[in-house]
């Protein structure tokens, strides 16, 4: 058995994993392309800014389908110009998968070629070696052989393997065309030589057999497998671990335990988001004129419209300025508003954690003012502002028209239930004004809400059962088998989809549970669950849905319960064939039996004679029990509060 490295089992291994590289990174270029050379195609950025699953495919959810108002325009052009072909096909990511795509194409034609000419020397066929028809005469084979083996000959070609193995081949080549027992083996077995015996191939490049390359071989081998591969793991590993849930730092989280309390107001907040760790931008150095700016920007603010910092580091200094700037709706640079929309990129799913850490903690006020901190750096509105200046081209004047005088309005609210010819603050507006403002007003959610309290195949609420509140909202504002129409935010940079929070409280204005909802259908039915109080009686519960994105839309209301004792609750008695489950032994038990059954007859006597009685023992105590539902209902919650407990200590 021959054994020698083998070109063209390695060409075969190369081309494989190549192909694992190769081919799903061509479909995601062209479906890149694609994208990107069909307008209608590019998606926007929903999914940076929202935690729901869509389907970039769908129209309905991109660039087309932001909301058709004059004041968003602006943002649509700043979108499109994001999206547009020069910058998508310019962007980093881009041009490195497509380079590597390159060179992987290459090395992979490269391995094809490699094995097409291995094939061929691989291959025996004497008449094509020769390169002479199957009808030949002797002559023209013979002046065939002599010329090549002339071209092949190992002196002319010294060290040049190939050529030694085509000398090799002409040579057994013109035996088989003229000697008539060559000739016979080759029809019989493909080889001049006769039938071959077995051999066996190492799928490595035959240069590795070369002495002159045994050290760098080395080298490369333990450089790759010593340093490079644990160096890159350790990178991941090192990069990784700074991320918690939700793929948030936990510095981040450390940093909001520190600086959010039960008495944080929203004034505080934009700190508190600016300190973040996604957030520590470095503060460009050299470019005076931008530093110049943000300097204004600071000392403008500082005079009535934002808070006194708590820190005074640059980086968390900028961050809150820029959001102040934001909330104020003040003009900056180009520069500067590259900063914010990184700012305004991490805000949703930090803020998310905000709210958990508030969860966590029990503090309502805090997250509601957390979720209102939310809602203003959507619609780029203060805590002071007006509700209504959501709407497209209303300023102090139309507000003011709308809550004063006759059929006045308090807010947004009500502002969207006045039928379109009876609304207010139109007047001195034109016709495209007017239909923005009627545009803008449909696609903003109305709820209409419904809540209700229940334990799950029961009639009753007892102490400590497990109890499911059912939040359930149809907005009618779209229509049947629609989705919810994105997030009406000309100054936010980026698309949203609406979500809403759910806040169930006592009337101590303890929080019980924060939950959040994405769901963008017509009707949601949505379902949290929590424990009823441990003492029986009348409870009041205080349920807000908050939307994350629009001022002046919120839903509070309040649902009672009514806890019964668990004495009151109706005997209950076990079914007969769930009591005999337990008799039933156990996979272990049936396992420790079988071994039991190695040992001496006289042990397996009194061994069964012990069980028998503990058997009859059990039994008759089971059938004597007698089980309450709130015995079983305790059982149920004690289990819901364990794993509570379990999942708030791994939060922690």
């Amino acid at each position: 058995m021959a054994l020698d490295y083998d070109n063209s089992a390695f060409y075969y291994f190369g081309m494989t994993m190549l192909g694992i590289y190769v081919i799903p990174t061509t479909f995601w270029i062209l479906a890149y392309v694609y994208r990107i050379m069909m307008p209608q195609q590019r998606f926007s950025d929903v999914a940076r800014t929202s935690t729901t699953p869509v389907s970039f495919k769908s129209k309905r959810y991109s660039l087309a389908r932001i909301p058709a108002t004059g004041v968003e325009k602006a943002k649509a052009r700043e979108l499109s110009e994001r999206q547009s072909v020069t910058r998508l096909l310019t962007n980093a990511r881009f041009i490195i998968n497509a380079s590597l795509l390159v060179t992987a194409w290459v090395v992979l034609l490269m391995l094809i070629r490699a094995l097409t000419f291995d094939a061929e020397l691989a291959s025996f066929d004497p008449f094509k070696i020769l390169g002479v028809a199957s009808n030949a005469e002797d002559k023209e084979i013979r002046k065939a052989y002599r010329k090549l083996s002339l071209e092949y000959h190992p002196d002319k070609n010294p060290g040049n393997k190939i050529a030694e193995e085509m000398f090799m081949k002409v040579a057994k080549a013109y035996e088989a065309l003229t000697d008539d027992e060559a000739k016979r083996n080759w029809l019989e077995y493909g080889n001049p030589d006769g039938k071959q015996s077995l051999e066996v191939s190492i799928g490595l490049p035959t240069f590795l057999l070369d002495e002159a390359n045994h050290y760098a071989i080395l080298c490369i081998y333990l450089g790759v497998l010593v340093v490079i591969i644990p160096a890159i793991v350790a990178a991941w590993y090192q990069y990784s671990r700074k991320f918690g849930e939700n793929n948030v730092m936990y510095e981040t989280y450390s940093f909001f335990l520190h600086v959010l309390s039960e008495h944080s107001t929203v004034k505080m907040l934009p700190e508190v988001l600016a300190g973040a760790a996604e957030n520590r931008f470095p503060v460009s150095v050299g470019a005076s004129s931008r530093q110049a700016e943000l300097s204004r920007l600071i000392t403008k603010l500082r005079q009535g419209l934002m808070q006194k910092p708590r820190f005074e580091h640059p980086i968390v200094l900028k961050g809150n300025a820029l959001l102040h700037a934001h909330v104020h709706r003040l003009e900056m640079s180009a520069l500067l508003r590259v900063d914010l929309h990184k700012l305004l990129g991490n805000a949703s799913t930090l803020i998310d954690a905000m709210v958990e850490l508030a969860q966590s903690q029990r503090w309502l006020q805090t997250s509601i003012n957390i979720i209102d901190f939310s809602q203003c750096l959507t619609q780029a509105l203060w805590i002071k502002d007006h509700s209504l200046a959501q709407l497209p081209h209303f300023g102090n004047k139309e507000i003011h028209h709308c809550i004063k005088g006759k059929s006045a309005v308090k807010g947004l609210r009500e502002y969207l239930d006045v039928p379109d010819e009876h609304k207010k603050g139109l007047a001195g507006m034109s016709d495209m004004q007017c239909a923005d403002i009627e545009h803008a007003c449909k696609i903003m959610p109305r709820l209409r809400c419904k809540f209700d309290l229940y334990v799950e195949d029961e009639s009753e609420i007892a102490e400590r059962d497990l109890v499911t509140l059912l939040v359930a909202f149809d907005r009618s504002n779209i229509a049947d088998g629609r989705l919810a129409p994105l997030v009406h935010a000309p100054y936010f940079p980026s698309t949203r989809l609406e979500s809403w929070w759910i806040l169930v409280s006592d009337t101590a204005g303890n929080l019980i549970l924060a939950d959040k909802v994405n769901a963008q259908s017509k009707v949601v039915n949505h379902r949290v669950k929590f424990l009823a109080p441990p003492q029986a009686g009348i409870y009041v519960f205080n349920v807000d849905l908050k939307s994350t994105d629009y001022l002046g839309l919120d839903v509070r209301e309040q649902v009672k319960m009514t806890v019964i004792p668990a004495a009151q609750l109706p005997e209950y008695k076990a079914h007969p064939d769930d009591l005999n489950l337990d008799d039933e032994p156990t996979l272990f038990e049936q396992v420790m039996s079988g071994n039991a059954d190695t040992d001496s007859d006289t042990d397996d006597t009194s061994r069964d004679g012990d069980v028998t009685n503990c058997d009859a023992e059990v039994g008759d105590s089971l059938d004597d029990a007698v089980l309450t539902v709130a015995e079983r209902r305790r059982r149920r919650a004690r289990i819901q509060r364990k794993k509570q407990s379990k999942d708030q200590t791994c939060a922690a």
